[in-house]
């Protein structure tokens, strides 16, 4: 090809343009700037795929930028689903119509996979133009990004709830190690002296077992009070004095001896009601004081359980923010922009036969 004064000047001064393709979410994030080099001397065919086999489609490409990414690269657009992502890039909305018609319509894309450069992948971005194969760069690679940058920006968004956590904790966790501190000693003494060998959930079951049977006897008690002041009304009944004719009556009408034998019967469900009475007293002492003692237990439990989860996630959040802080330090490959090699972007004119 015969060099043009154009030509010769773009080599001379090796026609450097220069563009920022990463788009920031922070106004003091670093920019890598990309380096756009134009080479008339050598054209390059419209290769539609990496076996070779031409390009298709209505609008064939007048330009091709080739660069080369370094590995891993996973959020980079292949077609057909990274063409819209390229259209909706900032950059891609500044194509001009014939290249948006170009990139939807024919092959765009050309994915060689490493060449020439060790761990890197060659790329080839076809345009119509000399600007078009620019910004299709530029597009091309803001789409991984803008994902890197909102990778980066939930991180640090993650890592600031976490430090809220620990603050929320810090603040929280001496007040309940106090009273679980405080109820402990209280727990531990009633325990030991009723559950000395017992782990804490037999001893739990065991003070509910103590308690339930304590309201089923009370429910016995309850129906024996009830026998017995059912009869000493009715003994009453008879040992009362008779005011009206017809009681008087029937009272001389009973058996010699008989009020003597209800004076003695009163008397002994007197002492019958006075027995079960101080039973019932008994049982609910003990159901309340086995009752007040699982009230403690679940206040231990729960208390001493609030604690420990406390220092679970005091420690958790902790490392977590410490693991994340260090990977923002030196961030993997989904959280940094695209590497491209040397920065460099090289522009070939791109030979295509005339239909």
């Amino acid at each position: 090809m015969i060099k043009s004064i154009k030509t010769q000047i773009i080599i001379v001064l090796i026609s450097v343009c220069t563009c920022s393709f990463l788009t920031a979410t922070e106004p003091n994030e670093a920019k890598t700037e990309l380096k756009f080099v134009v080479d008339d001397n050598k054209s390059q065919s419209w290769l539609g795929d990496r076996l070779g086999n031409p390009g298709q489609g209505p609008i064939k490409p007048t330009y091709v930028a080739i660069l080369n990414i370094r590995q891993p690269h996973m959020d980079v657009p292949s077609a057909p689903d990274g063409i819209q992502q390229i259209l909706k890039a900032s950059a891609g909305r500044s194509l001009s119509q014939q290249q948006r018609k170009f990139l939807t319509a024919s092959d765009a894309i050309t994915w060689w996979g490493t060449v020439d450069i060790k761990n890197h992948d060659t790329v080839l971005l076809y345009a119509v133009s000399e600007e078009d194969a620019k910004k299709t760069v530029q597009a091309y690679l803001e789409v991984p990004t803008n994902k890197a940058n909102t990778r980066t920006q939930e991180y640090k968004r993650y890592i600031k709830e976490r430090k809220q956590e620990i603050i929320e904790i810090k603040k929280t966790l001496p007040e309940k190690q106090k009273q679980a501190d405080e109820i402990e000693p209280i727990y531990m003494e009633i325990k030991k002296s009723r559950y000395f060998s017992l782990s804490d959930a037999v001893t739990y079951d065991k003070a509910k077992e103590t308690m339930l049977e304590m309201d089923k006897m009370l429910d016995v008690i309850a129906i024996e009070l009830a026998g017995i002041r059912e009869k000493m009304a009715v003994i009453n009944e008879y040992r009362k004095t008779p005011q009206d004719p017809q009681s008087i009556e029937q009272r001389r009408k009973l058996p010699e001896g008989m009020l003597v034998k209800l004076e003695q019967m009163f008397v002994e469900q007197t002492i019958e009601l006075k027995s079960a009475e101080a039973r019932e007293q008994a049982t609910v002492k003990i159901r309340d004081r086995d009752k007040a003692f699982l009230d403690l237990f679940t206040q231990w439990a729960n208390l001493s359980g609030e604690v420990q989860n406390l220092k679970i996630n005091l420690e958790n959040n902790e490392r977590r923010v410490q693991e994340m802080e260090k990977e923002l330090t030196n961030p993997p490959w989904d959280l940094t922009p695209p590497e491209i090699y040397q920065n460099k972007v090289t522009i070939y004119p791109v030979l295509t036969k005339q239909s």
